[in-house]
């Protein structure tokens, strides 16, 4: 959107110098020339930066080497009228393998109305309570949380890291022998892989699966194979405490995830790292209209990030001379990219087909602007295309690619909620998002084993 808002900047210039020097029809020709060749060249940027990032990235993945674990966890799930599920994700945490003496799980029962505070207690896991109505969010529960774990340190309990859930999440239980080891290679925020829970549900639930499958691959290994920055993702995120006392939480939006990322390597110049065999899994959204109002908020955030945050990345990108920064930025601006690449298909096939040739001065102006053969505009959007495919055979779910279809209809559906979540951007108030989904690890994990016998593979390895 902010180059969308560029474009029609410049085009409101050029055509209002069209109309004192050349004339009104002259003008017009000449803002849709621009407009066109404007919309078309910042699509083409979008659609072959990605691609080409990702194919440069997506190479064999070492597996992480093991360390002994040395570093004590502060480990918390954010929670909100959880009762339904919050009891799993104690038992789960609480059967880490990795010494009990080297972490402690905290539940933040966040404005809860429900029993969630005594579901946590009845699993021998500590339950801190927070009742601010006027404070509703993640974001501002875990700055609170922060600050109780701070007041520990007077008591002698003292954290190397603090490592964030939420409270549908069930975790793999090599996930903090895997972080402890990267956060000994000298990394001090690391991301880990986002599974899903359900993805077999519903067509919603397999768009979401598919999309999270390829973006883990594709983006966030891709990323850390160039040594550029990965993007937390809300949950699954580990931070140094030493990161948290010297440059603070900060980070109370609707997307508080991203906007801590884009402070943090603002900040400090380091990236954070991805974690890629420290799987986590999270409930997907059921239905579609449950889907498009989360969604939304995610868009919320993510443009009032970009707005505030984008900018500053890439001066500081230009001024460092780090590629990682004005990477960043770059994404920041992808949601873009849904509504551009879709304009992008529209004028490959307009230029393939000679659908663009039509009569008249408008037709010779709309001619001109395409600015390149069809069979390149075909090129650009079949290797973008290929992009998820590639990725999901390299995740080893191969047995699922037929969910391409309707995980790219799904993908269409981002257009309005792009659209809609930048007219919304300035809007803060929360939505939560509701979680029923009960089951154990051990559960998911004999899932998975029957999948591998019927598909030949073991999608948890």
């Amino acid at each position: 959107m902010m180059f969308i808002s560029l474009i029609l900047l410049c085009l409101a210039v050029t055509f209002t110098y069209g109309v004192f020097t050349q004339g009104w029809g002259e003008s017009m020709e000449l803002g849709v020339y621009f407009f066109l060749s404007a919309v078309q060249s910042i699509s083409l940027f979008f659609v072959g930066y990605q691609t080409v990032m990702s194919y440069l990235g997506l190479k064999r993945d070492k597996k992480i080497e093991i360390k002994e674990p040395i570093n004590k966890f502060a480990v918390l799930v954010a929670a909100h009228n959880e009762e339904d599920v919050i009891s799993q994700i104690c038992e789960n945490l609480k059967q880490m393998d990795y010494p009990k003496d080297l972490y402690d799980v905290y539940v933040i029962c966040d404005n809860c109305s429900d029993r969630t505070a005594e579901e946590v207690r009845k699993t021998g896991v500590t339950a801190m309570e927070r009742h601010d109505p006027f404070k509703m969010g993640k974001g501002f529960g875990l700055e609170w949380m922060f600050e109780r774990l701070w007041e520990l340190e007077g008591q002698g309990i003292t954290y190397d890291a603090v490592m964030m859930f939420d409270a549908d999440n069930l975790v793999s239980k090599d996930f903090l022998n895997i972080i402890n080891s990267k956060l000994i290679d000298g990394h001090d925020v690391v991301q880990g892989y986002l599974d899903s829970k359900n993805p077999d549900d519903t067509w919603v639930t397999k768009s979401y699966s598919f999309a999270y499958w390829s973006t883990n691959r594709m983006y966030q290994l891709a990323r850390e194979h160039l040594g550029l920055t990965a993007q937390l993702g809300g949950t699954g995120v580990t931070v140094a405490t030493k990161v948290l006392k010297e440059i603070g939480w900060g980070a109370t939006s609707l997307t508080e995830d991203l906007e801590f990322t884009q402070r943090y390597i603002l900040k400090t110049g380091k990236r954070v790292a991805w974690a890629h065999e420290a799987k986590l899994f999270d409930e997907k959204p059921l239905g579609f209209k449950q889907s498009f109002k989360q969604r939304i908020r995610w868009m919320q955030g993510h443009f009032d990030c970009m707005t505030r945050y984008a900018i500053p990345l890439v001066k500081e990108g230009f001024k460092r001379r780090k590629l990682m920064l004005i990477d960043s930025a770059i994404y920041l601006a992808m949601p873009s990219r849904s509504i551009l690449a879709f304009i992008l298909l529209i004028f490959s096939l307009l230029s393939y087909t000679g659908m663009y040739k039509v009569d008249g001065a408008l037709g010779n102006v709309v001619d001109r602007s395409i600015l390149f053969d069809g069979w390149v505009y075909a090129a650009f959007v079949l290797c973008y295309i290929s992009l998820p495919i590639v990725s999901i055979i390299l995740e080893k779910k191969g047995k699922k690619l037929h969910w391409f279809v309707v995980s790219y209809l799904f993908g269409l559906s981002w257009i309005p909620v792009t659209i809609i979540g930048f007219f919304k951007k300035n809007q803060k108030e929360w939505n939560h998002t509701k979680h029923t989904r009960a089951l154990s690890i051990e559960q998911l994990e004999r899932s998975h084993e029957e999948k591998e016998v019927i598909y030949g593979q073991n999608p948890m390895k």
